[in-house]
């Protein structure tokens, strides 16, 4: 899989995983919702200022957008991930 699918797969999943929509992320991101759709569907001219926008807006590293798969090899569901950090972070802020 090429850079652009691989990026375009990745931004998806993510930003699935953390139930955001596509205006959401375009709000995040100052992007607008038809490039963030383009993206999504491997447009592929993305610049490294936009992976970087991305990655800030969707809390991940670089390489989880880049890389292999979005939360790969680790067999659990991302939505799983999220919401178990979700929690966790509800839970540390009722006990500071």
């Amino acid at each position: 899989m090429n850079l652009a699918k691989r990026f375009a797969k990745n931004l998806k999943a993510l930003r699935l995983a953390r139930g955001l929509s596509q205006k959401e992320l375009s709000d995040a991101t100052g992007l607008t919702i038809r490039y963030i759709s383009k993206l999504e569907n491997s447009d592929p001219n993305v610049t490294l200022n936009v992976v970087e926008k991305a990655s800030k807006a969707l809390n991940c590293t670089i390489f989880d957008l880049l890389g292999e798969s979005a939360h790969s090899g680790i067999g659990i569901d991302p939505k799983d991930i999220d919401r178990v950090i979700r929690t966790l972070e509800s839970i540390r802020s009722r006990t500071s």
